[in-house]
């Protein structure tokens, strides 16, 4: 028994030494990132996306709905690359014309990734075929190349689509400004 024991104690110190030892592995610094310089003015992209799958409608008893969507597309301006995006409501069912929306954003370009928000007032007048979303938000992660756009200031303008009632993209202008 106490062999057992004695055993099973060197077993658990030589695992915590391996993964101590693959945790400092892991956590060694690769190559050196030149970050680039885009604090001095606001990086203006713009922006087009269309869904990337059919949207979730959940009726909820109170008679409002949860809608939520994914969208991807292409940014261009300051730099070029891909948009990917979580849009999500909550609405009176059916929708007001004017209501809030959020959305949770990835640009990937050759250089990084920027992943943020912006929030803000989705506005369709009756029957229009344009809906617009004027919001704001903030960057909450870079890599490396993006260090100066960390927690910058985000604001976005844009115009849904809608043929035949139902959104078929958004195109607009995302601008982020380093504080």
């Amino acid at each position: 028994m106490k062999n057992r024991n004695r055993f099973v104690q060197m077993l658990v110190i030589c695992v915590v030494v391996m993964l101590a030892a693959l945790g400092t592995v892991t956590a060694q610094e690769g190559d050196m990132i030149e970050p680039l310089a885009l604090s001095s003015e606001p990086v203006v992209l713009q922006f087009s996306t269309g869904a990337a799958g059919p949207p979730t409608i959940e009726p909820l008893t109170d008679g409002r709905m949860a809608f939520r969507i994914m969208a991807a597309g292409e940014i261009s301006g300051t730099f070029a690359g891909n948009i990917s995006a979580r849009v999500s409501e909550v609405t009176l069912n059916p929708s007001p014309t004017f209501h809030p929306v959020t959305v949770m954003f990835t640009i990937e370009t050759e250089q990084g990734q920027i992943e943020g928000y912006y929030a803000g007032s989705f506005h369709r007048p009756e029957g229009a075929e344009q809906a617009n979303i004027e919001a704001s938000g903030v960057i909450l992660s870079v890599s490396g190349a993006y260090a100066d756009l960390y927690l910058a200031d985000v604001t976005v303008s844009s115009q849904v689509q809608f043929v035949d009632g139902r959104s078929v993209g958004e195109s607009g202008t995302i601008t982020i400004a380093a504080r």
